[in-house]
């Protein structure tokens, strides 16, 4: 009977894990389609010293939107979910949610490693560096050799573990008072509105937080960093060059996109994952 329902639980575990996997590959592409305009604006702006990043055809800031959001979102935030709700369940279950954190950041590394050429490719496109999704794969590779598109993955990661570890937490701990506010159990699901709200205050401030190091990572993607992908070596860069205020360059943008994007993803993530979660629960 124990070995039946452990393995019940392991059974559990993996859907549920493809449920909220389903949901964050679903969430991300629809939050990240809908504010790509404007994190493309932020992108133009970190590595532009005029406000807006000198515009002239607005169609510049969608380029890649398909080949790059599926690229990216899917991937990451399947991933991410993938290896973070059943780590999650288990550390909830055996009450050590102090963990909760440092298990968010250790399932940023892969998600985050998978997430970079994305990433490169995009910044390639809305900076106008390539025209073309191709273009862009074709002129990063030969520029950089085999691994061109992977190129500053130590920035990605020295911004995205401290950020999922921070993003999480917070919005756990808003999750667990808000749901304690209302008398509910922290087991629960939480409703929509209570993610969006949960959501938007962890995003923006995570995004003040983690500027510097996006900052970054686009002059690095975009080329501005004299061939080094030290985050050290391109921050002080900056701060000599350009003053310690370059570093929180797109700030206000970027707290737009993570603040709004959060309320987008949160509930969408949820509603998602809910629908396909298998019945029951963990025991053992």
């Amino acid at each position: 009977a124990f070995l039946w329902l452990v393995q019940r639980d392991m059974e559990w575990l993996a859907q549920s894990a493809l449920a909220e996997a389903a949901g964050g590959a679903t969430a991300g592409v629809i939050a990240d389609s809908v504010l790509y305009g404007i994190d493309s604006w932020k992108v133009r702006v970190q590595q532009s010293k005029s406000t807006g990043g000198s515009i002239r055809d607005l169609r510049v800031l969608f380029r890649g939107l398909g080949p790059t959001v599926l690229l990216g979102s899917v991937p990451v935030f399947g991933g991410f979910f993938l290896i973070y709700a059943p780590t999650k369940t288990l550390l909830q279950h055996y009450e050590r949610p102090e963990l909760i954190p440092l298990a968010s950041a250790a399932c940023a590394i892969p998600a985050t490693i998978i997430g970079v050429p994305a990433d490169i490719l995009k910044k390639r496109l809305v900076l106008g560096m390539d025209k073309t999704f191709l273009g862009a794969v074709i002129h990063a590779t030969k520029e950089h050799g085999p691994l061109g598109l992977f190129v500053g993955w130590n920035v990605n990661l020295a911004r995205d573990i401290p950020f999922a570890g921070v993003k999480i937490g917070l919005y756990e701990l808003f999750v667990h008072q808000y749901m304690m506010w209302h008398g509910l159990d922290p087991r629960d699901h939480i409703s929509p509105t209570g993610a969006a709200f949960c959501g938007v205050v962890s995003g923006v401030c995570c995004a003040f937080l983690t500027s510097p190091l996006d900052v970054c990572n686009t002059y690095i993607k975009a080329g501005r960093a004299g061939g080094s992908t030290s985050v050290r070596a391109v921050s002080s860069h900056i701060v000599k060059t350009e003053g310690i205020t370059a570093l929180f360059r797109g700030v206000a943008l970027r707290s737009f996109v993570l603040g709004v994007g959060s309320s987008i993803f949160w509930p969408m993530q949820r509603r998602v994952a809910q629908s396909l979660e298998p019945s029951g629960r963990f025991v053992y």
